[in-house]
């Protein structure tokens, strides 16, 4: 499979996937949500809430389906976005061990 992403002069771009937490805080910030509330709408503490905006804990299928319920965009938006970034850091993890 081939991975790579030119622009127009044929240079390669560098795609990166980004955390799904930080697309998170955004969605809930255009909103005008309360954070402390939109934690407890989805069952979790509200610091858990802030490390998943730092990209330091992830987004389980569980809580997808969960956000995805709270914000009406259904889970599995939220599960591939943790999937595809997930998928992204391992394939970062294999080429600095080559």
């Amino acid at each position: 499979m081939n991975n790579q992403v030119f622009n127009s002069k044929g240079a390669e771009i560098e795609i990166t996937a980004i955390h799904p937490g930080e697309i998170l805080l955004d969605e809930i910030e255009a909103r005008e949500l309360i954070k402390k509330e939109f934690a407890e709408q989805i069952g979790i503490f509200p610091n858990n809430l802030s490390l998943i905006f730092a990209g330091k804990r992830d987004i389980s299928a569980a809580l997808a389906i969960k956000i995805g319920k709270a914000l009406g965009t259904g889970g599995e938006m939220w599960h591939n976005m943790q999937s595809a970034y997930d998928f992204q850091q391992a394939v970062i993890h294999e080429m600095e061990t080559v």
